[in-house]
């Protein structure tokens, strides 16, 4: 399969996991334009096999394709060093946050960070919104943050999202 991660209906990624889900095996090549190294991260971890930037040659996706269907792996050079920059630089930040928080929190404030509701990410977790609330409470004490939008600030400031 070729995809792309960012479709007018749904999003690719939200595709990669039904598939994953239903475990048809499935191989999966991202063409994608936008470079957004967190999502191809993701991807990646949910089970892609190649990913091709839409601005490289159009004989790579031919290449890709044809390594990934042989049972090979396909990442273009320019994109894995960013993406492994941008993992770096989130272990970084989860190492610094875990002198303040707890790993539970961590996860909670990263989730918090991307835009998740708190049903969101109670439900991602296995905890009850309850939990949540009370985890967000305790994050904004410990960071002395006010609200959702400074925490989102500051972890994106910190390299967490």
């Amino acid at each position: 399969l070729v995809l792309d991660l960012r479709m007018p209906e749904t999003n690719g990624l939200a595709v990669i996991r039904a598939l994953k889900k239903e475990a048809s095996g499935t191989r999966i090549v991202v063409l994608t334009a936008a470079v957004d190294e967190r999502e191809v991260l993701d991807a990646i971890r949910l089970g892609v096999h190649g990913v091709v930037l839409k601005e490289m040659a159009p004989r790579l996706l031919l290449d890709a394709v044809r390594k990934v269907h042989g049972g090979g792996r396909w990442v273009e050079t320019q994109l894995a060093g960013r993406a492994m920059e941008e993992m770096l630089k989130r272990e970084a930040a989860v190492e610094q946050l875990s002198s303040v928080l707890t790993a539970r929190e961590i996860e909670v404030a990263r989730l918090a960070a991307f835009g998740l509701r708190n049903a969101e990410i109670a439900e991602r977790l296995y905890i009850s919104e309850g939990t949540v609330k009370i985890h967000l409470h305790h994050i904004y004490a410990k960071l002395n943050v006010a609200k959702r939008s400074e925490l989102a600030r500051y972890a994106r400031d910190i390299g967490l999202v």
